[in-house]
């Protein structure tokens, strides 16, 4: 969790030192690595739930999307119709 005096950007940096420092020293201590998995985890936490609600909201435009071009290609094909109505009707006036 960050503390009021962090910025996202500090937790970043904190969570890529925990990284340098794991392929840096494969044989550190580990309460270093037991602190980088758990910040792990907290991003995972947080991450799991924006990235759940993005998927559905994209399932849904991919429904939406579909319909909407099932409803375009109607439309073209009815203009296409009442265009060649239209010079039919002129044809025979």
């Amino acid at each position: 969790m960050m503390s009021p005096h962090q910025t996202p950007h500090s937790e970043d940096e904190k969570a890529n030192i925990c990284l340098i420092a794991e392929e840096d020293d494969e044989s550190s201590n580990s309460s270093s690595v037991s602190s980088c998995a758990s910040l792990s985890a907290e991003n995972y936490s947080k991450l799991l739930p924006a990235f759940q609600e993005t998927h559905e909201e994209a399932n849904r435009l991919v429904l939406s999307n579909n319909r909407l071009k099932g409803l375009n290609n109607w439309l073209e094909e009815r203009v296409k119709t009442l265009e060649e109505e239209l010079e039919k009707s002129k044809i025979d006036f």
